[in-house]
């Protein structure tokens, strides 16, 4: 089955299992909020930005990679090891804005057997090959996102290092995203980061601006969507529910 179909069968999976509850005035304690919550709907990591040849400012490039994790309603407690209860999927990007050009690509697959995890401990997400993960103390992340496709012609490996304090959106990290009480989502980001990125597609090493972030949400659907990175953001964003 190609991507593409696998991506729609997942969006139509029955999801009537109770999602756990994004709370106001919860306190988010890291790092162990910047990793996985399973028990939660869906959430996302990611990272958008651009990049800029060396001594210039304006973009060459522009840049988005996202990791997701949503929980089915298959219960924990199935007797198969094959039973899908999460399922981890990721989408890449980079326009070349010269050449007027969009290379991405797209992966998905059931949590397990070496192949998906999101761990819980920390941003440390996986899908075939493809890496996000954070290391450092909490007051000096540093995000690494590496992956490659053959298909699209592309191939990442940002190192992303925060210059400024974790943003907390909306109320300590509550953030509504409707007029119900479960219309809403836990979602951090850091907006100033140090980028080092090699790219395939540019072929060189490049000074880049990104944003990465995390995002849970309680609702059965996520209200809002927007480009991803681990827990936090550079400068172009992206987001994640849970």
């Amino acid at each position: 089955m190609k991507r593409r179909p696998l991506l729609l069968a997942a969006s139509l999976l029955p999801f009537a299992a109770r999602a756990a509850p994004v709370q106001r005035g919860r306190t988010l304690a890291f790092p162990r909020d910047h990793g996985s919550h399973p028990d939660a709907r869906t959430e996302w990591w990611y990272a958008t930005g651009w990049l800029a040849a060396p001594g210039e400012t304006e973009p060459r490039f522009g840049f988005q990679v996202t990791f997701f994790r949503s929980r089915t309603e298959v219960p924990r407690d199935h007797p198969s090891r094959f039973a899908a209860r999460q399922l981890v999927f990721a989408h890449a990007a980079l326009t070349d804005l010269a050449a007027k050009r969009l290379r991405h690509d797209q992966r998905i697959a059931r949590a397990g057997f070496d192949i998906a995890e999101a761990a819980e401990d920390d941003t440390r997400v996986a899908l075939r090959g493809w890496r996000f993960e954070r290391h450092g103390p909490i007051d000096a992340s540093v995000y690494r996102a590496r992956l490659a496709s053959d298909s699209a012609g592309l191939s990442f490996d940002f190192e992303l290092a925060t210059t400024q304090p974790l943003l907390l959106q909306g109320d300590a990290g509550f953030s509504r995203k409707g007029p119900r009480p479960e219309q809403a989502s836990h979602y951090t980001a850091s907006r100033s980061w140090r980028c080092a990125a090699r790219s395939r597609a540019t072929a060189s090493r490049w000074p880049c601006r990104a944003v990465p972030g995390w995002t849970t949400s309680g609702a059965k659907r996520s209200s809002t969507r927007r480009p991803p990175a681990g827990t936090g953001s550079a400068s172009t964003s992206p987001m994640a529910a849970r």
